[in-house]
C-alpha cells in the first residue's frame, strides 16, 4: 500500500474516515490495533466459521481473463475497497485513452460550449467522496461481491454545467464514453458509444462528481482512466467510465444501455391480476450481506455490510434459522452513501448446519424483500441473501 501523510483534526487526532481510508486493516486472525469508531469484533482474533455455500474455487476472477468480477466479502479488511479488489465491467471493452490528447466536451443546449483538458479538470475545485456502489446485476450467484466502497477525487459536475450555461429547454444530461460497439437496430448495424443520461433534477439530488482519482491514485484503465462519472447512491451502470462528452439535451436518450438494457421488468399485483412494468435502473435499493462469522468459545459474531441510495439506514436485522429477527449493531458512516458495517453477537449454537440472513431497512421504510418472484430481469436484485454455516 502506498504510504500517505495523514489528515488530522485540529486537536491532532486522525479523523475516523481518514484513518479507515488510509490504512489496510489486517484480516481476522491477525493481531491488529482497533481504530476508534470501527466495530471492535472486526479486529478480534476469533476463529472464522467457514460458510458452506461458497465453493473452494470461488476467487471473484473472470475465468481465463483474470479481471476482477467480484470481491470476496469474506476477506473484507479495510474501510475502502482496494483498487485491485473493486469489480470491473466494460460494456464495449476497455479503451485506452491518451491523457495528453484527452478532451472532455460540454456541448448541446448550452450558452458557452467548453472543451477541457485533463489538467484543466484537475485545476478546478477538488472534492473527495467515499461512496459505495454495486453493479445492478450483483446477485447471490457471485455472493453479492460486485460492490465496493472507494474514495473518489474529482470536481463537482453542477458547477461545470452552470459555467457552460444550460439553455431553458434542457431536460436531460447525456454522458458519453470512449468505448463503442456495433448495435443492430431494425435490421441495420450502427456504431454507438456507451452512454447514460440523468435528468437535471436527479443531478441536483445526487451532486455527481467528475472523477480522476480512486483511493488517492489516478484511475486505472479498467476503472475509467482518465475521467469517469461518480453518481453517489446510484447503481454502477451510471458511473460512466472513460467519459469524454457531456451533452445537455431536451430529449431522452434511448440508446441500448438506456432503453433496452439495464431496464428492470417487474410485475405487481393489482385487482387480482398482474401488471408488468419496465423501469430504468437508477437508485440503489437497500441491501445487506453477511460477510463473515467468527467464534470465541461458545459465542458467535456475525459481521456484514449494508448500503442504500444514500437514504440513511434505519436498521439491519439478522435471523438465525427460523428464529426471531434481531437488531445488529451498526457503525454508521458520516456520509450515508458509504457502506454501513454491522455486527451481531449471538449465544451458543448447537452442532449442525445453520442458515443466516440479514435484512436492511432505510429511514423511508424500504426494506429488502424476502423474494423477487415477480421480477423477470436480473437487475436490482436486493432480495434476502441467505448464508449457511456448519457448527462442529
Amino acid at each position: 500500500m502506498k504510504e500517505r501523510r495523514s489528515s488530522t483534526t485540529n486537536d491532532g487526532f486522525m479523523t475516523r474516515r481518514k484513518a479507515l481510508s488510509q490504512m489496510g486493516i489486517v484480516t481476522v486472525g491477525l493481531a491488529v490495533t482497533p481504530v476508534p469508531g470501527w466495530p471492535a469484533p472486526w479486529f478480534s482474533q476469533d476463529a472464522v466459521v467457514p460458510f458452506t455455500d461458497v465453493p473452494d474455487s470461488f476467487d471473484g476472477l473472470r475465468a481465463g481473463g483474470g479481471l476482477r468480477v467480484a470481491q470476496d466479502l469474506r476477506n473484507l479488511s479495510s474501510w475502502t475497497t482496494p483498487v485491485e479488489d473493486f469489480f470491473k465491467v466494460g460494456h464495449y471493452g476497455y479503451p485506452e485513452v491518451d491523457a495528453s490528447t484527452y478532451r472532455l466536451a460540454l456541448t448541446g443546449l448550452v450558452r458557452r460550449p467548453m472543451t477541457l483538458t485533463l489538467d484543466q479538470i484537475k485545476s478546478r475545485p477538488r472534492v473527495q467522496r467515499t461512496t459505495v456502489f454495486e453493479c445492478s446485476g450483483n446477485s447471490s450467484r457471485i455472493f453479492h461481491g460486485m460492490v465496493g466502497n472507494a474514495e473518489w477525487t474529482g470536481t463537482e459536475l453542477i458547477p461545470l454545467l452552470e459555467e457552460a450555461g444550460p439553455l431553458e429547454d434542457t431536460r436531460e444530461v447525456h454522458f458519453w464514453a470512449a468505448d463503442s460497439g456495433t448495435e443492430e437496430i431494425r435490421g441495420n448495424e450502427y456504431e454507438q458509444n456507451f452512454a447514460r443520461s440523468m435528468s437535471m433534477q436527479a443531478i441536483r439530488e445526487t451532486n455527481p462528481i467528475v472523477v480522476y482519482e480512486m483511493n488517492g491514485d489516478p484511475l486505472t484503465l479498467e476503472h475509467g482512466f482518465p475521467v469517469r462519472l461518480i453518481v453517489p447512491g446510484w447503481y454502477g451502470v451510471s458511473q460512466v467510465k472513460w467519459m469524454n462528452k457531456i451533452e445537455l439535451s431536451a430529449d431522452r436518450l434511448m440508446t441500448r444501455f438506456m432503453a433496452k438494457d439495464y431496464v428492470t421488468l417487474m410485475g405487481r399485483e393489482v385487482d387480482g391480476g398482474t401488471e408488468w412494468i419496465e423501469t430504468s435502473v437508477t437508485r440503489q435499493r437497500p441491501k445487506s450481506a453477511i460477510a463473515r462469522v467468527t467464534r470465541s468459545g461458545s459465542n458467535f459474531t456475525i459481521h456484514g455490510v449494508a448500503w442504500s441510495d444514500g437514504t440513511p439506514l434505519d436498521r439491519v436485522e439478522v435471523q438465525v434459522g427460523d428464529g426471531a429477527w434481531r437488531s445488529a449493531e451498526l457503525e454508521r458512516p458520516d456520509d450515508p452513501t458509504s457502506w454501513t458495517w454491522f455486527t451481531l453477537e449471538i449465544p451458543a449454537l448447537p452442532s449442525g448446519e445453520h442458515t443466516l440472513v440479514s435484512r436492511a431497512t432505510d429511514s423511508a421504510g424500504r426494506t429488502q424483500p424476502e423474494h423477487l418472484d415477480l421480477k423477470r430481469t436480473r437487475w436490482e436484485n436486493n432480495e434476502l441473501f441467505y448464508r449457511s454455516i456448519e457448527v462442529a
